[in-house]
C-alpha cells in the first residue's frame, strides 16, 4: 500500500488519478477491516503461536537434522521467528509485500545463505503457516499466508 501510494503520487504530480489508478486504494479499502482482523488476531495469539511452531520445529530437528541448535541459536530462532511474524503481520495490514520483500527478506535472505539455514527455512514456514491458521477463519488465513509463501519462498527457494 505505501509503495503503490508512494507510486501513485509521482505518476500523478500534477494531474488527477484516473478510475484505473485508484482500484488499488479501493481494493485495499475494502480489504481493511479484515486485515485488521487478522493482524490483531495473531498479535493477540503470538505468546501462542510462538511456542507451538517452536515445539515442532524441534521435534522435526531431533538430532540436529536439519541445524545444530544449542541454547544461544534457540534463542536466536525465537527472536527472529517472533519478528518474522510480525513484519508478516504488518506487510499483509499494509497490503506492502513489495516494501518487505526489497527491505527485510532480501537482508534476511543473505543472512539466511551466509550461516546455511536454508533446509531450516524450507521447514519453518509452512509450519508457522499450519500453527497459525489454527488461530484464523480460513479468509483470514488466505491474507497471510500469501506474505508467508512470499517469505517463503524467497529465504528457503534459492
Amino acid at each position: 500500500m505505501l509503495t503503490q501510494l508512494t507510486r501513485l503520487s509521482l505518476e500523478v504530480d500534477g494531474r488527477y488519478a484516473t478510475d484505473q489508478e485508484l482500484q488499488f486504494l479501493e481494493e485495499y479499502l475494502d480489504s481493511v477491516d479484515l486485515r485488521i482482523r487478522t493482524y490483531e488476531k495473531i498479535r493477540d495469539h503470538e505468546a501462542e503461536i510462538i511456542p507451538e511452531v517452536e515445539a515442532k520445529m524441534r521435534a522435526l530437528n531431533q538430532n540436529n537434522q536439519l541445524f545444530v541448535m544449542g541454547d544461544y541459536e534457540i534463542e536466536i530462532c525465537r527472536r527472529d521467528r517472533k519478528n518474522a511474524i510480525c513484519y508478516s503481520c504488518t506487510a499483509m495490514l499494509m497490503d506492502d509485500l513489495d516494501r518487505l520483500r526489497e527491505g527485510t527478506l532480501i537482508w534476511f535472505q543473505t543472512i539466511v545463505r551466509a550461516i546455511g539455514w536454508k533446509r531450516y527455512v524450507q521447514n519453518h514456514y509452512p509450519t508457522i503457516q499450519e500453527v497459525i491458521k489454527n488461530y484464523l477463519t480460513p479468509e483470514e488465513a488466505e491474507l497471510i499466508m500469501v506474505v508467508f509463501q512470499v517469505e517463503h519462498n524467497i529465504l528457503g527457494l534459492w
